[in-house]
């Protein structure tokens, strides 16, 4: 690795900020899920949802000491995704509210993109494998479910293609129904996905979803209590 993309790793992943429990993180993308198909119902459930959502990714960031940069640009998403969603419902009559859609449908992406990452590598930071340690695996395996349920979003939007076959009447929550049963391999076959690009990423997710569960998941807990040698810290 160059010298000084090594010293930009250095300076923004391996923060030495204070790291707290990132237990209570697992329930507000729990809790979002559990609240979107009811929400749905109601002009204004988008904003609710999209808050739940921006919000666990920040807080994550927050509780695992992330660099200030990182909090800031969190910060940032959460409220202009919050404030499109905002904006949708009122100009929806009028046609025009599609910018704004793609808008806070990007700046989610973008955002759960980056968190799972930075939760992951800011927990192996800890000399000892925790029971937080597990939390923050398992924080990161949410929001890379929460992360394509937004791409799958964005995608769709963005093509004149229906992205499911037979062209069903779906929701904002549909796309994360079919992500987190994608990334589980449960496959219910309800939604299937109608162009080449969304099996393409649906592959991707269930692969990485297995990938990431019998890979980080499982060493994480077999290696539970342990301490992290030296010369394996990032």
């Amino acid at each position: 690795m160059p010298r000084d993309l090594r010293r930009t790793v250095q300076r923004y992943l391996l923060h030495p900020g204070e790291q707290k429990s990132i237990a209570p993180v697992l329930g507000v993308p729990l809790l979002a899920l559990a609240l979107a198909p009811l929400l749905a119902a109601f002009r204004w459930g988008g904003v609710f949802a999209s808050a739940l959502i921006g919000g666990s990714a920040y807080m994550a960031l927050v509780r695992t000491g992330a660099h200030g940069v990182f909090r800031r640009v969190a910060a940032t998403v959460v409220v202009l995704g919050t404030l499109a969603a905002v904006v949708t419902p009122v100009l929806s009559e009028q046609r025009t509210d599609d910018i704004f859609r793609l808008v806070s449908n990007a700046l989610f992406v973008v955002l759960l993109l980056i968190t799972p990452m930075v939760v992951l590598i800011r927990r192996l930071l800890r000399p000892k494998i925790t029971l937080d340690t597990v939390a923050g695996a398992l924080a990161a395996y949410l929001q890379i479910g929460l992360f394509f349920g937004a791409l799958y979003q964005l995608v769709a939007q963005l093509s004149s293609t229906p992205f499911f076959a037979g062209d069903p009447k779906v929701t904002g929550f549909d796309y994360f129904y079919f992500s987190f049963i994608t990334i589980t391999t449960t496959g219910y076959g309800d939604f299937t996905p109608a162009t080449t690009v969304g099996q393409t990423m649906a592959v991707m997710e269930a692969v990485l979803g297995q990938m990431f569960l019998v890979t980080v998941v499982a060493l994480v807990v077999s290696n539970l209590g342990q301490s992290v040698p030296r010369h394996r810290r990032i």
